[in-house]
């Protein structure tokens, strides 16, 4: 059909009813007490980034009903190919980490089940799914929480994850990241497990749909084909928008993301 025709259809074509706005939540704090009835205060005076994150989070927190789902990946074998390959791989200039494996299987993962890679059109009722992987790793730093994103993580071995990982990080952490560097997110991994806890839930960086939280991985004692055996495991949470995902999509998802990584012989190959 020539766009002549196309043209001609959509003047003539029915309007589209307009889709009804999802319901979101509006609230007005209380004012606060004068607290120096009570004792000394001190005011500090929030930093630019600090009013950002907290605009941000207070946005998701508020729009988006959170639900979070727990899981724990066996990463003994994982751990051990990392440990092999350390040197190898720092003779290559890169710095072999979990967070590099951990970001392949998510990517991998998200192929699999696209509602999570994802944002919500509320006010036209559509779940916008991308086709593309570009994952957010969230990384502390003296100014705050700052999100970098690694672009199409989903076509890229995990060398070379790795690689990119520790020059971004590096430019965040040295006050260099452009703009660039912050956007484009699909999905968002929080690790903290370089400084301790047992777990985490994470709120959803909105736009996206969906968050994994991971904490630091112990050794523990693991029943296996009858025997106790020990075993380092990872605790993880998946946070996710309800409004598009229900339970148990979330509970095939996270495992689909625990079986890349306890399989890191067909994750290396991009299985």
């Amino acid at each position: 059909m020539s766009l002549t025709w196309r043209l001609i259809l959509a003047t003539y074509a029915p309007a589209r009813p307009a889709a009804k706005p999802l319901a979101t939540v509006g609230l007005e704090p209380p004012p606060l007490p004068a607290f120096e009835q009570w004792g000394p205060v001190e005011r500090a005076p929030l930093s630019h980034l600090r009013r950002t994150i907290a605009d941000r989070m207070t946005l998701s927190a508020t729009l988006v009903p959170h639900v979070t789902h727990f899981d724990r990946a066996d990463i003994t074998e994982l751990d051990a190919l990392i440990r092999r390959n350390l040197e190898a791989a720092r003779e290559q200039g890169v710095t072999l980490t979990l967070t590099g494996f951990l970001l392949e299987a998510t990517a991998l993962a998200l192929r699999a089940h696209p509602q999570f890679n994802a944002s919500l059109d509320a006010a036209a009722g559509e779940l916008i799914l991308k086709r593309y992987y570009h994952l957010g790793v969230a990384v502390a730093t003296e100014r705050g929480l700052i999100v970098p994103v690694l672009r199409d993580v989903d076509r890229k071995p995990v060398m070379e994850i790795a690689r990119e990982l520790g020059a971004l990080a590096q430019r965040v952490r040295d006050g260099k990241a452009t703009i660039e560097d912050l956007r484009g997110g699909t999905f968002t991994i929080s690790n903290i497990g370089a400084l301790g806890g047992t777990g985490a839930i994470p709120i959803i960086n909105y736009p996206e749909v969906a968050i994994l939280g991971v904490a630091r991985a112990r050794e523990e004692a693991v029943v296996r084909e009858g025997q106790i055996v020990p075993r380092l495991m990872l605790p993880l949470s998946l946070t996710f928008d309800h409004r598009v995902a229900d339970g148990a999509d979330g509970a095939r998802f996270a495992s689909d993301i625990v079986r890349r990584l306890e399989h890191p012989d067909q994750l290396l190959l991009g299985l």
